[in-house]
Order: C-alpha cells, then structure tokens, then sequence
C-alpha cells in the first residue's frame, strides 16, 4: 500500500512559539525560535510547543510555513527545517529556497502596479484620519513590499484598537478594494491577491500535485487561519488561540 506524503502547513507566531509578551507568565522559555531585526531573541517554545515540533517535523515530507511573515522575517526564525516552500506576506508570495515561484509571479504580474496604487492610497487617507480616531496611540504605518512586489499596509498600535478605528480601517480598505486583517493592536489591508487560502491551494494543487494517499495536517491560531486549514485532512489549534476560544463558544 502506498504510504503517501506527509505535508504540513503551519503558521508560526503564537503557533510553534511565541514571543516573550504573548507566552504565559508561568510558561518556560525551552528553545529560542526566532530573533528580532537586530539579532536579539525575540521568540521561544514552550515544552509543549517544543514537543508538538519535534513530532511533526521528524514525521513530515514537506513542511510549508504559511505565514504574515515577510520572506526576509521568515529568515529570522531559528527553527531548523527545511527552507524549500513557503507561504509568506500573509499569501501575497510562494516561494522555493527564498525565491518567488516563476508561475506565482505570472499571477501577480498583472495585480501589481494597481495593488502599489491601492496601498499607497490608503496609506495616505490614515496617516491624515488615524490621529483623529487615536488621539491617545502611537501608532506607525508602513507599505511593505517582499522580493520587489507590494504585499500589505501594515498599522500597528501601542494599544487597543477602538471600534472608530475598526470602522475607520474597514472603511479606507473597501474604497481602495483592500481587505482588512485586524485584531487587539494591529491590522494590514492587503490586495486580493495576499491569500493564504490561494497560495495554499497552488502549492498543494498545482506545484506539489497532491495525491489521494498523501495527508495534509493545518496548524493556525487566528480566524484568519482557518481558510488555509479548510485544505488539509486534519487541524490543530492552541488551546490559548483566537481560534479555540470561537470553537468553544459556537459549543455552548
């Protein structure tokens, strides 16, 4: 019997670690697992995450990381795998040993020069907004491109984002054809071609030609996970996630 391919795809932040303000008070910091742009730890495992690590990339043939991670943060992470593909820029690229998958590009060649337009556009409608709706916040905007293509708009917050603010993001994404991504202190508005979901099914599909005997496990913390997820067999989520707190909820 054909045993089939073992392929995992995972999200890293507060997945297969964390960084030292989200890990719990009582947690121990076993294994560094990413640093920050200048060299500084910035992420470790706990046991259990160390463990759930060592299970799976000891077992998987592909190990596919889908992340918000640009390809050059990627880089910062620790974590010893193979650095073959990867779902990076929060799906905006796929990329092979750190470089943008010939036919992924083709699809974006014709988005780009509008998505550049689009992220510039919003990015000046909050810089004049965003001080009026968070007169209280700090707050830095910034148009992140990867590997030359321009990936999402990135608003990070010293604290909570309100429910003005919220509306505020939702309102600037729809007019300039954005989407938003937004939790507790940060948010990207991304073009339509940043897709997790997407980029996870070309891999899957079209470049690694996925066969009925092959099992695909999804790990995700976020909502915004969970349509990546939807194409593999099985899940697996943290306990302390976004994610979890909804399934229990939708149980009650």
């Amino acid at each position: 019997m054909t045993r089939g391919r073992l392929i995992l795809l995972t999200d890293l932040d507060d997945t297969l670690f964390a960084s030292e303000r989200s890990l719990p008070d009582n947690a121990e910091r076993v294994q560094l697992a990413a640093v920050d742009g200048d060299g500084a730890p910035l992420s470790f495992q706990t046991h259990q995450q160390r463990l759930l690590w060592e299970l799976f990339s000891g077992a998987a043939d592909f190990i596919i990381p889908v992340t918000g991670r640009t390809s050059y943060a990627l880089d910062r992470v620790t974590l010893s795998f193979p650095r073959e593909y990867a779902v990076v820029s929060h799906g905006a690229l796929v990329t092979f040993e750190g470089q943008v998958l010939p036919a992924w590009q083709s699809r974006l060649a014709p988005h780009v020069n509008d998505a550049h337009l689009a992220i510039g556009r919003a990015y000046a409608d909050l810089s004049e907004a965003l001080p009026r709706v968070l007169p209280h916040l700090q707050f830095t905007l910034r148009q992140l491109e990867d590997l030359s293509v321009p990936v999402y708009l990135s608003i990070k917050a010293t604290g909570e984002l309100t429910a003005e603010a919220h509306a505020l993001l939702n309102e600037v994404a729809q007019t300039h054809g954005l989407s938003l991504h937004a939790n507790t202190r940060n948010a990207a508005l991304r073009p339509s071609y940043t897709c997790k979901s997407e980029a996870c099914r070309f891999l899957l599909e079209e470049v690694l030609q996925r066969q009925p005997e092959d099992t695909i496990i999804a790990l995700g913390d976020s909502l915004s996970d969970l349509p990546f997820m939807t194409h593999s067999d099985m899940a697996v989520m943290p306990t302390r996630s976004q994610v979890w707190h909804a399934v229990k909820e939708l149980a009650q």
